[in-house]
């Protein structure tokens, strides 16, 4: 029986990957091959295997694969997880939704797709349960799946440490938890009653919803930073099917339909820092305003050539303390950069993406400012909104990979990798920036190239 370390041949691993790609659309590149090992290694324990070769072929059993899938897909989560999302929930999303709902029946139908152990769906719930007491007279039902049998299990017993709950404020958990023994938290009934676990695989099944029922809210977070372009073009498709127009697609902060999907627009949700962005089918647009895509230029125009410069609209900061008759423009924010005022710059840029939400320059340059004064977390917030409202922006993509890199994601960060090296360029004044290290853009496009190569290679 192996209690030791497991060491993946590449024939080994290759056939794991390709059985892990066909049962659920997991893409492992080579950074991964240690974990997947490990995942192995916990496998031999469990089953007696003596080595690699011996457990391979338990793999024609149903049942472990299954367990090869619990033992791959555990992911680490909590509640309120992503703070500016929650606040999009509570003071804009639902609220919408519960006033649709009112107008058309009382029905409510939310997908937490990828619910893990169950945090998501749960923190939904008790966000609903502030606007909904009392659900009598309501079809409300939260649907959440997962592939993982043993995540599943986990979460129908409602029961938490206390990591899983160490975002939720004292009011939510003395309103939606009771206390269990050894520290541990238990979900209220009146949560729990409105969801309801499946077992679902994303790319194999259809979606959870009977014929001619359409969802208002999908959640799928965090989950298709595993799966290759197409297998993630092919589930938006679905997911876009499910949804009604009007309806809210929330994905994870590094997670982007770029180069994926034209299917749905990006939407901005609060203002300034506050903001989250996420997606919407509007299969009209509300109010008659113009159609927002998080996509990059018609290849067509885009060869033609770069478009002619804009001119720079100078933003009147409000008055405060620090700024008083002073501009805010990006080149002033550049010159706090320049002089090391990180601190000045991110209130500068501030003061810029109050004025102007839907501007990505104001985003980018406080996350360089972030970055600059070695706030990678701060960072990750600001450089992900930036290339949501602008994926062209090759300079955000590249610093946006570098934090994610830093901060140990490595399969995002080659994916933005991949992104700038397609985009740098793209904006005119980036042959001058200072960010690009002294290196043309051609050179830092080529090195965001090699960089994103262990990603493009297995997707």
């Amino acid at each position: 029986m192996s209690t030791g370390r497991v060491v993946l041949t590449d024939e080994e691993f290759g056939q794991l990957r390709t059985l892990l790609a066909r049962l659920a659309g997991l893409v492992f590149d080579e950074a991964r091959r240690d974990s997947v090992a490990f995942c192995i290694a916990e496998r031999m324990r469990v089953t007696g295997a003596p080595n690699v070769a011996s457990y391979l072929p338990l793999l024609s059993s149903a049942p472990e694969r299954q367990a090869l899938l619990d033992e791959v897909t555990i992911q680490e989560t909590h509640f309120f997880r992503n703070p500016p999302q929650i606040r999009a929930l509570r003071k804009h999303v639902f609220p919408e939704l519960v006033r649709h709902a009112e107008a058309n029946g009382r029905r409510l139908r939310i997908w937490s797709a990828g619910c893990s152990t169950g945090e998501e769906p749960y923190t939904i719930a008790m966000i609903l349960r502030e606007l909904l007491p009392s659900t009598e007279g309501w079809d409300v039902q939260v649907i959440a799946t997962d592939v993982s049998e043993r995540a599943l299990k986990a979460a129908r017993t409602g029961t938490y440490g206390a990591r899983a709950v160490h975002m939720a404020s004292p009011e939510d958990l003395a309103r939606f938890f009771t206390a269990g023994p050894r520290g541990t938290h238990q979900v209220r009934p009146e949560v729990r009653e409105l969801v309801e676990f499946r077992h679902h695989n994303l790319v194999t099944e259809p979606v959870p919803f009977g014929s001619g029922e359409k969802a208002d809210l999908v959640l799928c977070r965090n989950v298709t930073i595993y799966f290759s372009r197409d297998t993630t073009r092919a589930l938006m498709k679905r997911l876009h099917t499910c949804l009604r127009d009007g309806g809210y697609l929330f994905l994870g902060h590094s997670e982007t339909l770029w180069q994926v999907s034209e299917d749905f627009r990006l939407v901005p949700l609060g203002s300034g820092s506050d903001a989250a962005f996420v997606y919407r089918r509007l299969d009209q647009p509300a109010d008659g305003a113009p159609e927002r895509r998080a996509i990059l230029p018609d290849r067509r125009t885009a060869d033609a050539g770069p478009p002619p410069p804009k001119a720079e609209r100078r933003v009147v900061p409000r008055r405060t303390a620090e700024v008083t008759s002073q501009t805010v423009s990006p080149t002033v924010i550049r010159s706090a950069l320049a002089e090391g005022r990180y601190d000045d710059a991110v209130r500068l840029a501030g003061l810029l993406i109050d004025a102007e939400p839907l501007a990505a320059s104001g985003f980018y340059l406080r996350g360089l400012a972030q970055v600059s004064a070695g706030r990678d977390s701060d960072a990750l917030v600001d450089l992900r909104k930036a290339v949501y409202l602008d994926p062209a922006a090759g300079l955000a993509h590249f610093l946006l990979a570098g934090t994610l890199s830093r901060a140990g994601d490595g399969a995002a960060a080659a994916r933005e990798y991949a992104a700038a090296a397609d985009t740098l360029g793209q904006h005119r004044d980036e042959p001058t920036a200072v960010e690009l290290g002294g290196r043309s853009v051609q050179e830092l496009a080529a090195l965001c190239r090699r960089l994103a190569a262990p990603v493009e290679e297995h997707s």
